[in-house]
């Protein structure tokens, strides 16, 4: 009896270690299938964003490059600026303290206490997109002043200019007086080898030229000369070449 209550015992033991490996081999599946499943969800979630990034990406550009065709078929279509709302603008800028504002010959006229330098013109342009219209060829900027009233004032009297005028000039300036092969200015040439007493040992290093307003260039002119005693000699001088290829020079002339 005590036998058949032993292999009782153990019959029953096999079932139940039988079970249990049953049971922990079912949770396993089930925790591995779980596993699997949660990192199967990561990955499609993974490329769903990356998806969606990519597709905002490429709406994002589609639109900035319509938002920019509008603006260059508005501009091209004509765009006429309400004048007086312009000069209300101009004069509530909150970076210079403009004094006054007048509009004349197509041209903005901007006076303000604190210019700039230079590209006071260009941030005025630029925030206020005062070229693209069809009606505003030029921006001048000048120095507030109560004795010289901005309506009366001379264009050539501006600080600075940017506009469609001014880019005509110098294209028709560059394409009249800059040689394509040293790239000096003709009449500033000229002139220099005119001044010096030997002119043969004149060499133009480098020259530099930008609109000083819609009628004049200003120039500077780097070069190499020989003195009456062949001593070599480097020499800069800024000039004003007007669209007529006349010389004005502000400083004097460096050595002859």
């Amino acid at each position: 009896m005590a036998f058949d209550a032993c292999l009782v015992t153990q019959d029953e033991t096999y079932r139940f270690v039988c079970q249990l490996n049953s049971f922990f081999g079912n949770v396993f599946v089930v925790c591995s299938t779980n596993y699997k499943m949660k990192r199967s969800l990561k990955a499609i979630l993974i490329i769903t964003t990356a998806f969606l990034v990519f597709a905002a990406l490429i709406l994002t550009k589609l639109y900035l490059s319509s938002a920019q065709k509008e603006k260059e078929r508005g501009i091209a279509a004509g765009k006429i600026a309400n004048i007086p709302l312009v000069e209300k603008s101009l004069k509530s800028d909150s970076l210079y303290e403009v004094r006054d504002v007048t509009y004349r010959d197509s041209a903005i006229l901007i006076a303000v206490d604190n210019p700039e330098k230079s590209g006071t013109e260009a941030y005025f342009d630029r925030k206020y997109k005062l070229n693209g219209y069809d009606n505003i060829n030029m921006i001048y900027v000048y120095k507030y002043d109560t004795g010289k009233p901005i309506q009366t004032v001379s264009f050539d009297d501006a600080l600075m200019a940017k506009g469609k005028k001014l880019g005509k000039f110098q294209d028709e300036w560059v394409a009249r007086y800059i040689d394509s092969l040293d790239g000096s200015c003709r009449p500033l040439k000229k002139y220099l080898q005119a001044k010096l007493k030997n002119p043969a040992g004149f060499v133009v290093e480098e020259t530099l030229y930008q609109p000083e307003n819609i009628h004049k260039m200003r120039v500077v002119c780097k070069y190499r000369s020989r003195d009456s005693l062949g001593v070599k000699t480097v020499s800069e001088v800024t000039a004003l070449v007007d669209a007529d290829g006349s010389i004005i020079l502000p400083e004097k002339i460096l050595p002859e």
